[in-house]
Protein backbone atom coordinates (compact mmCIF):
# COMPACT_ATOMS: atom_id res chain seq x y z
CA UNK A 1 0.00 0.00 0.00
CA UNK A 2 2.77 2.61 0.79
CA UNK A 3 4.23 1.87 -2.68
CA UNK A 4 0.84 2.27 -4.16
CA UNK A 5 0.95 5.74 -2.30
CA UNK A 6 4.61 6.69 -3.65
CA UNK A 7 3.42 5.64 -7.08
CA UNK A 8 0.38 8.32 -6.55
CA UNK A 9 1.81 10.86 -4.99
CA UNK A 10 4.99 10.66 -7.73
CA UNK A 11 2.53 11.04 -10.63
CA UNK A 12 0.98 14.05 -9.18
CA UNK A 13 4.41 15.38 -8.36
CA UNK A 14 5.61 14.64 -11.94
CA UNK A 15 3.01 17.18 -13.75
CA UNK A 16 4.95 19.33 -11.71
CA UNK A 17 7.52 18.43 -12.90
CA UNK A 18 6.74 17.86 -16.52
CA UNK A 19 4.92 21.20 -16.76
CA UNK A 20 7.30 23.37 -15.51
CA UNK A 21 9.55 21.63 -17.83
CA UNK A 22 7.58 22.16 -20.97
CA UNK A 23 7.10 25.63 -19.66
CA UNK A 24 10.83 26.34 -18.93
CA UNK A 25 11.16 24.62 -22.30
CA UNK A 26 8.44 26.00 -24.58
CA UNK A 27 7.68 29.77 -23.04
CA UNK A 28 11.12 30.45 -21.81
CA UNK A 29 13.61 28.64 -24.44
CA UNK A 30 15.68 27.27 -22.27
CA UNK A 31 18.19 24.62 -22.57
CA UNK A 32 16.41 21.03 -21.84
CA UNK A 33 18.93 20.56 -19.09
CA UNK A 34 18.15 23.93 -17.15
CA UNK A 35 14.54 23.26 -17.48
CA UNK A 36 14.74 19.93 -16.46
CA UNK A 37 16.70 21.15 -13.16
CA UNK A 38 13.63 23.75 -12.30
CA UNK A 39 11.38 20.99 -13.33
CA UNK A 40 12.72 18.71 -10.78
CA UNK A 41 12.68 21.54 -7.98
CA UNK A 42 9.38 22.49 -8.43
CA UNK A 43 8.01 18.57 -8.03
CA UNK A 44 10.28 17.91 -5.04
CA UNK A 45 9.21 20.44 -3.17
CA UNK A 46 5.69 19.25 -3.52
CA UNK A 47 6.65 15.54 -3.27
CA UNK A 48 8.75 16.43 0.01
CA UNK A 49 5.72 17.23 1.65
CA UNK A 50 3.05 14.89 0.72
CA UNK A 51 5.44 11.86 0.79
CA UNK A 52 6.27 13.04 4.40
CA UNK A 53 2.47 13.51 5.44
CA UNK A 54 0.50 10.71 3.10
CA UNK A 55 3.49 8.51 1.87
CA UNK A 56 5.24 7.46 4.91
CA UNK A 57 3.30 9.45 7.59
CA UNK A 58 6.44 11.02 8.80
CA UNK A 59 5.03 14.07 9.96
CA UNK A 60 6.55 14.68 13.54
CA UNK A 61 7.92 18.11 14.10
CA UNK A 62 10.95 17.09 15.20
CA UNK A 63 12.10 14.99 12.29
CA UNK A 64 10.89 17.61 9.58
CA UNK A 65 14.48 19.70 9.49
CA UNK A 66 16.29 16.10 9.22
CA UNK A 67 14.01 14.72 7.06
CA UNK A 68 14.04 17.85 4.56
CA UNK A 69 18.30 17.60 4.84
CA UNK A 70 18.12 14.00 3.50
CA UNK A 71 14.96 14.17 1.23
CA UNK A 72 16.96 17.29 -0.55
CA UNK A 73 20.32 15.58 -0.51
CA UNK A 74 18.56 12.69 -2.33
CA UNK A 75 17.41 15.61 -4.94
CA UNK A 76 20.83 16.68 -5.06
CA UNK A 77 21.62 13.01 -6.20
CA UNK A 78 18.71 12.56 -8.38
CA UNK A 79 19.26 15.80 -10.65
CA UNK A 80 22.33 15.22 -11.75
CA UNK A 81 21.45 11.05 -12.39
CA UNK A 82 18.20 11.81 -14.24
CA UNK A 83 19.92 14.84 -16.32
CA UNK A 84 22.65 12.29 -17.64
CA UNK A 85 20.38 9.85 -18.08
CA UNK A 86 18.56 12.24 -20.28
CA UNK A 87 21.52 13.71 -21.78
CA UNK A 88 22.30 10.05 -22.89
CA UNK A 89 18.76 9.37 -24.50
CA UNK A 90 17.99 12.90 -25.88
CA UNK A 91 21.12 11.32 -28.27
CA UNK A 92 18.66 8.65 -29.34
CA UNK A 93 15.05 9.66 -28.82
CA UNK A 94 14.41 12.54 -31.10
CA UNK A 95 11.48 14.19 -28.76
CA UNK A 96 12.78 15.97 -25.48
CA UNK A 97 9.73 14.81 -23.62
CA UNK A 98 9.89 11.69 -24.50
CA UNK A 99 13.32 11.33 -23.50
CA UNK A 100 12.60 13.28 -20.37
CA UNK A 101 9.94 10.91 -19.09
CA UNK A 102 12.14 8.02 -19.99
CA UNK A 103 14.89 9.04 -17.78
CA UNK A 104 12.53 9.64 -14.61
CA UNK A 105 10.61 6.42 -14.66
CA UNK A 106 14.38 4.82 -14.64
CA UNK A 107 14.77 6.27 -11.38
CA UNK A 108 11.58 5.80 -9.70
CA UNK A 109 12.30 2.42 -7.75
CA UNK A 110 16.36 3.81 -6.96
CA UNK A 111 14.43 6.92 -5.64
CA UNK A 112 11.57 4.62 -3.52
CA UNK A 113 14.04 2.70 -1.74
CA UNK A 114 16.27 5.65 -0.40
CA UNK A 115 13.23 7.35 0.54
CA UNK A 116 11.80 4.31 2.22
CA UNK A 117 15.20 3.40 3.94
CA UNK A 118 16.89 6.75 4.13
CA UNK A 119 14.85 10.02 4.41
CA UNK A 120 11.34 9.04 5.98
CA UNK A 121 13.02 7.48 9.13
CA UNK A 122 12.44 8.49 12.60
CA UNK A 123 15.49 9.75 14.79
CA UNK A 124 16.17 8.35 17.82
Amino acid sequence: MKFFRYIMIQLFAYVIDMGSFLVMLGFFMLNPMIANILGKLAGGVFAFVAHRNITFKSNHKKDRAAQARRFFMLSLLNIPLSSMALMMLLYGVPYVVLAKFMADVSCVFLNYWINKTFVFVAQK
